[in-house]
């Protein structure tokens, strides 16, 4: 009844003058046509600032009321639902009874790992975050828990999706099992937010590897790109493989910066189902572009486009991300005007172009613009993997004071290594040799 007659009086105060005595006016007996005019005139008079006066104070305690009750709001909403803070590197602690206040509203933790590795949502909410990169997309916490355990969480924003579907498709994620493809430690699903888990990588990204190597702060040599090389072409082919009762899940958005190493500098893929969550209308803001095939679609071939991408900025040193470059066309154009030695990285040596030479091959095919055209991971593991095996055989025959052996077994060092020989089969017919 209060709030109806605040309402009344604050519409009485935004009516044009004009119109404010019928509304206060309205339901009363009309007055007579035989009353004096003056007396009606006086009586409004005396009548107006008493109403005026009344009916700021309500609608002001009105709003003010109004106010409060967002403000409280507000207040238990944070208390409820406290969230890792974005604006500082320091974490955030919650209180028991705010867990429990959780609890009631949200879902728990569902965890793909033993019960041994398992832990609580009043652990996680206890624990310490940093924030380590945020964007539009999602937030990235390093998070320690009161047992000094390190977990990576990714909290998704945006993502229209049912829990339903989310965990049904985190499900087939976490079954697949793999040296290269970062295991999925649980999740959490709720209206407002998404949560993936995951072991916490100490040595970084692949991204982070190659901008400590252009500040002069890491060494990254021949032989660790390749075997880095190798080892993501293992982990995306495994993705592809077409098993009995298992849906094949393409990555979507492979990138350096999604490419983690553990502490012996192997890579796992990280991420691996994220796409088939987004909305295709809304990929824009998800895709990672430079990585992202022409097609823009979710396929294994689009994957295949990444991950030559990714051949070609362990070739050349530069990274699509840090220097948003169309990688695959600036290549391709040094090839087409003969300046592909001109590509490679500076710090190859020239007795490791033998091996840079077959790379590059792949890596343009893996880029083609036209799907089809393009290898499947099984092929492309196939070229690698017999790279990375001569490589690794002529490295134990140096090992060993054995300079005899060269890349073919009957060819001399300078005949496999030509310019004139590789340059052809690049553009032409890329990996025609291997």
């Amino acid at each position: 009844m209060e709030k109806t007659q605040a309402c009344l009086i604050l519409l009485f105060l935004l009516l044009p003058p004009h119109h404010r005595f019928f509304t206060v006016c309205a339901g009363q007996p009309s007055p007579s046509p035989g009353n004096n005019k003056s007396a009606g005139s006086s009586s409004w008079k005396k009548l107006a600032p008493i109403l005026v006066g009344v009916g700021l104070f309500l609608a002001a305690a009105f709003f003010m009321l109004k106010r409060m009750s967002k403000v409280g709001e507000e207040m238990e909403n944070m208390e409820t639902h406290r969230e890792f803070s974005g604006n500082t590197l320091k974490g955030v602690i919650i209180t028991t009874e705010d867990v429990e206040k959780l609890k009631k509203r949200d879902s728990e933790l569902v965890f793909f790992v033993e019960e041994h590795e398992r832990f609580t949502l009043e652990d996680l909410l206890q624990a310490t975050a940093d924030v380590r990169s945020e964007s539009f997309s999602s937030s990235l916490y390093k998070v320690i828990l009161k047992n000094n355990m390190h977990y990576a969480v990714k909290r998704l924003r945006n993502l229209q999706v049912t829990s339903d579907e989310f965990g049904e498709t985190l499900r087939q994620v976490s079954n697949l099992k793999h040296p290269n493809i970062l295991p999925l430690v649980g999740y959490r699903s709720t209206s407002e937010e998404k949560l993936l888990i995951y072991k916490y990588q100490s040595n970084g990204s692949l991204l982070l590897l190659l901008k400590e190597y252009l500040q002069g702060r890491k060494e990254f040599p021949w032989k660790l790109r390749l075997s880095i090389a190798a080892r993501i072409a293992r982990g995306l082919e495994f993705m592809h493989q077409k098993m009995e009762g298992r849906e094949t899940i393409p990555h979507g958005n492979l990138k350096l910066s999604n490419i983690l190493l553990n502490n012996n500098y192997e890579p796992l893929i990280s991420e691996h189902g994220l796409s088939k969550l987004i909305d295709p209308n809304r990929s824009f803001f998800f895709s990672s572009h430079g990585y992202t095939a022409p097609e823009n679609s979710l396929t294994e071939k689009s994957d295949v486009y990444s991950f030559g991408v990714i051949l070609l900025e362990l070739l050349t040193g530069k990274s699509v991300e840090i220097n948003n470059i169309d990688l695959p066309r600036w290549v391709q154009s040094m090839v087409r005007e003969e300046w592909t030695g001109e590509v490679f990285d500076k710090a190859l040596t020239e007795s490791e172009y033998q091996w840079v030479f077959p790379v590059l091959n792949i890596a343009l095919l893996c880029v083609s613009r036209v799907p089809k055209n393009r290898p499947t991971m099984e092929e492309v593991l196939e070229k690698i993997d017999k790279v990375l095996q001569e490589y690794e055989y002529v490295q134990m025959l140096q090992h060993e004071h054995d300079p005899t052996r060269s890349c073919n077994n009957n060819g001399s060092h300078d005949d496999c290594c030509s310019l004139h020989n590789i340059i052809p089969e690049t553009w032409d017919s890329p990996g025609s040799n291997y």
